[in-house]
């Protein structure tokens, strides 16, 4: 019996709510009606089934419809915040927090200190009592435990360390093969797009009237495979291969390209069958200096 409301999918209005109210009530009355009149209508199960159904959709409206306006946002204390980051290592294997706090310890050597909290299997957050000491870690990374990459980020006020997007990792990029007459910055921050997203150039690279390759920085997304090369087209529609190296470059894949796992454990190897020889990713892609703890 629909006499007033029609069930529709999605948000409902108020005015469906307290259509579907007025149908309850009506449908209650007329089984009391049928109850003292002594029918059978009174004792059917489907009749009180069909109200508890319809008992149980109103309770659904309600909860669509319902809610409480957020307040005012609370003023962040930016003091602390905004000297913490938050990190991942890529990797499935579990880290070893103690001996990690004390190994990044060594290697950052923080001016005012730092500490370490365990926030979950793979999840860490890095306190700094100084701006300058959290900003270095950033601008000098990637950073590797174990020849395990660290993702980590900024904690923005506001956020909590498990809302931080850890899917984004900064490498100085080195561009081979690249033609002098062709080397503007312009064009060497398009390249940089092409390779992930640019963040900026090393200011080394105008230094001089010959170089052997020049240096970006890029922002990369570990869930994508790393650029190998770009085919350079000339005007004169011949063209010619410009090839990257990654600095600081540890574990990733040769045959998938992806940063956090080896071929050994590649699903793509395991799928397709990929010989080792037919890999189009190599270990000629890494530079040094790495460093590695």
């Amino acid at each position: 019996m629909a006499l007033f409301y029609v069930h529709q999918q999605g948000e409902r209005s108020f005015c469906d709510v307290y259509a579907m109210r007025f149908e309850i009530s009506l449908m209650i009355c007329l089984w009391l009606v049928c109850f003292d009149s002594g029918t059978m209508a009174a004792r059917s199960p489907p009749a009180l089934s069909l109200i508890e159904d319809k008992w149980a959709d109103l309770s659904l409206a309600d909860e669509e419809c319902g809610g409480l306006t957020a307040p005012d946002a609370q003023v962040v204390d930016e003091g602390t915040s905004q000297w913490e980051l938050v990190g991942r290592f890529l990797t499935n294997r579990a880290i070893k927090f103690e001996h990690m706090q004390l190994v990044m310890a060594s290697v950052w050597r923080p001016v005012m200190g730092m500490h370490l909290d365990l926030l979950d299997k793979n999840l860490f957050l890095f306190h700094f009592p100084h701006p300058k000491d959290m900003q270095r870690v950033l601008d000098d990374g990637p950073w590797s435990y174990e020849n395990n990459l660290l993702v980590c980020a900024q904690i923005k006020p506001g956020m909590r360390p498990d809302e931080v997007d850890l899917n984004n990792i900064p490498f100085w990029v080195q561009v081979h093969g690249l033609p002098a007459v062709y080397a503007s910055q312009d064009f060497i921050t398009k390249i940089g797009d092409h390779v992930g997203a640019f963040m900026s150039i090393d200011p080394n690279n105008f230094g001089g009237s010959w170089r052997s390759y020049y240096r970006i920085r890029i922002m990369l997304d570990v869930n994508l495979s790393l650029k190998r090369r770009m085919k350079l087209l000339r005007r004169d529609v011949t063209s010619q291969w410009i090839t990257f190296r990654y600095e600081r470059l540890n574990i990733f894949c040769f045959c998938c390209g992806i940063l956090g796992h080896t071929e050994k454990f590649c699903k793509k190897v395991y799928e397709e069958g990929i010989e080792s020889e037919a890999f189009p990713f190599g270990a000629w892609m890494k530079v040094g200096p790495r460093r590695q703890v």
